[in-house]
């Protein structure tokens, strides 16, 4: 025969159930705050891929807290009178990622190698080991048209941009695939470095046509006119 045995419990305390709940209830609060200046900012399409996933994760534990808890209609104000909102702002004033790039603004443009016979996406592949190839190339300029049309088509330019002739020495095209305005050196680069242009490809994704760089020059002068 057994007997239940009754473990001895730590009494609850109330005040520190009431404390933890206003603690849950500004981590929440702030948490949201922080949410509403990355999308009033337009902050979030900014970031790295794996900090864009973190910010998801953020937002869908906001929300399921929001849901779940009993989250305090007043919260406690800051110190000082100083509002959420303003600290907020004043933490993102410190935030290298969450400052506007410096340098000049142009166009970041995404070139996709194609095959010219069957108008199919063709990587380049090199000859070096480990089956290197390139599938699409990344750049900036100030002058979209001058950089597609007279230096990229040009299979005599020898400027920057070299992997595009040796692509076109080798056989293949290109389109103009993607294209952000404005945009800074830096979001190439930060572009670039995240790797798989497939993933913003929309040609390779088949969610898109090639763009014109003279249609799209004459848009932007018409918006910015108009």
């Amino acid at each position: 025969m057994t007997a239940a045995v009754e473990l001895p419990t730590a009494p609850v305390d109330p005040a520190a159930l009431a404390a933890q709940g206003r603690s849950v209830g500004r981590v929440v609060e702030l948490a949201s705050g922080l949410l509403m200046l990355l999308d009033e900012h337009g902050i979030t399409g900014r970031l790295p891929v794996d900090a864009r996933a973190q910010v998801g994760r953020l937002r869908h534990a906001v929300k399921v807290a929001v849901q779940a808890a009993a989250v305090p209609a007043a919260p406690p104000a800051p110190p000082m009178g100083v509002s959420s909102a303003e600290l907020l702002r004043g933490w993102l004033a410190t935030q290298a990622w969450a400052k506007p790039d410096p340098g000049p603004l142009g166009w970041v443009y995404l070139l996709c190698f194609r095959d010219p016979a069957t108008g199919a996406h063709r990587p380049l592949y090199g000859n070096g080991p480990g089956g290197q190839y390139a599938g699409h190339y990344w750049g900036w300029t100030s002058d979209l048209v001058r950089r597609i049309e007279r230096q990229h088509r040009n299979p005599d330019w020898s400027g920057p941009g070299r992997l595009v002739q040796v692509a076109l020495a080798a056989g293949l095209t290109f389109e103009v695939a993607w294209v952000e305005y404005p945009a800074t050196p830096g979001r190439e680069h930060r572009l670039k470095n995240q790797g798989s242009a497939y993933r913003r490809c929309p040609l390779c994704r088949g969610t898109g046509a090639p763009l014109d760089p003279a249609t799209l020059v004459a848009a932007l002068a018409e918006g910015v006119g108009g």
